[in-house]
């Protein structure tokens, strides 16, 4: 940048004329032992109920995924296999005259 135009670049810039202070954070609660003890339970618990919930949805989601795709497949395995069958048999009724069977 030329120098010129950095001065009256710097000379439009807004300045801080104002100091603001931040109050402090307060102090964490202290509690005793037995109750911060039965907090964490209880958050855990809830904690654990929920994701148990979540992990089932995802898990239900994904299988469900999966068997769309493994339908058609399944589907055509068994049709394969009742195909053969029957071809089989039609082959073996067909080899063996009506009435002599056995």
């Amino acid at each position: 940048m030329p120098p010129a135009l950095s001065r009256k670049l710097l000379r439009t810039l807004p300045t801080l004329t104002e100091v603001v202070e931040v109050p402090a954070p307060a102090p964490a609660l202290a509690l005793p032992d037995e109750l911060e003890e039965a907090l964490v339970r209880r958050v855990l618990q809830r904690l654990e109920q929920t994701l148990d919930a979540q992990v089932q949805k995802v898990v239900a989601d994904a299988l469900q995924e999966q068997m769309k795709e493994l339908a058609p497949r399944i589907r055509q395995r068994v049709d394969n296999a009742v195909r053969k069958a029957v071809i089989q048999a039609v082959a073996a009724e067909t080899r063996t005259p009506v009435g002599r069977a056995g």
